[in-house]
């Protein structure tokens, strides 16, 4: 787009529970009425940007399981039930590959998984016209078959998609002793052009660090999407650590929005997910000076949070 052109932005808070994974027709219309929700509170003809938060394609993993996983408490019991479901599968993986049987039990669903998020989300995004970065699912990588990322995928108006982002510092849930993912590596982090400006995505974690945010930046970004999933009580402490992060590179970048969608609600009771969702910038692009063009109210419950501005 031309600078100066007017666009908004959208940052999806969703609140999600294991019942919007029963099915893959539950799972769409949970998007699409999100989407639709966040039309109502745009002005007309402004292009989009609508960013989903982190981990929205991880309960995907349980929707040919669902009827078998309701019942569990936890994470863990339901893992222990899908590997006992696939367990054939994984079995023929860890031979293969030689990889751990929590990297195998995503391997073995990962195929399908990759499938269902790339339609969902480029449907979605062709449906309502729309830049769209679909949060992020736990993907096998194309050409490296026994590795698997952290993965968000941006899709573009017309259900293109125009870049898929690895995430590069993973938190301890997603290294080897929990989920066993793969880091994504900071040199082949890239830049897209969209309806909005140039775009980058850094998947939560990735925020807070300088490498990532430097190597955007010098791509030209101009729009840094930041889609999260904090499994943590949102304290106070919480949100005073937050600005370390988007909201304090766009004090030192005074060129960049940040778009940081949060996800809140638990899929099993062990999880508690809360955070609040915001657009940053910096404070001087910003009414009150505090560098917030917009933020949700509540860290718990389900928002659209809209700005719109000149880029």
């Amino acid at each position: 787009m031309k600078l100066g052109g007017e666009v908004a932005l959208v940052a999806i808070q969703m609140r999600t529970t294991l019942e919007d994974y029963q099915s893959e027709k539950r799972l769409t219309s949970r998007v699409n009425d999100l989407l639709a929700s966040a039309k109502k509170r745009r002005r007309a003809g402004l292009p989009v940007l609508a960013v989903f938060p982190e981990d929205i394609g991880l309960g995907m993993l349980f929707l040919d399981d669902y009827e078998a996983v309701k019942g569990c408490k936890s994470i863990y019991e339901a893992a222990t039930v899908l590997s006992q479901r696939h367990a054939s599968s994984i079995r023929q993986i860890i031979d293969t590959y030689r990889v751990s049987p929590t990297r195998a039990l995503l391997l073995a669903l990962g195929k399908r998984l990759e499938s269902r998020y790339r339609r969902l989300f480029s449907q979605a995004a062709r449906q309502h016209g729309v830049t769209l970065v679909a949060g992020s699912a736990p993907l096998p990588h194309p050409k490296h078959p026994d590795e698997v990322y952290n993965t968000s995928y941006v899709f573009a108006p017309d259900g293109r998609l125009i870049l898929t982002q690895r995430k590069v510092h993973l938190i301890p849930l997603e290294q080897q002793m929990g989920m066993d993912l793969c880091a994504g590596k900071v040199e082949e982090l890239r830049v897209v052009d969209t309806p909005v400006g140039r775009l980058g995505v850094a998947i939560c974690l990735d925020g807070f660090h300088a490498d990532v945010i430097e190597t955007l930046v010098k791509q030209k970004a101009r729009l840094i999407a930041q889609p999260s999933f904090n499994p943590l009580p949102w304290t106070q402490e919480q949100a005073e650590s937050w600005k370390t992060g988007l909201w304090q590179s766009c004090q030192q970048y005074p060129e960049l929005i940040g778009v940081n969608p949060m996800m809140t609600g638990r899929l099993f009771d062990d999880v508690v997910i809360e955070g609040r969702s915001s657009i940053v910038a910096h404070v001087s692009r910003t009414r009150d000076g505090s560098g917030y063009l917009a933020e949700a109210s509540s860290a718990v419950d389900e928002e659209i949070v809209v700005a719109e501005l000149r880029i």
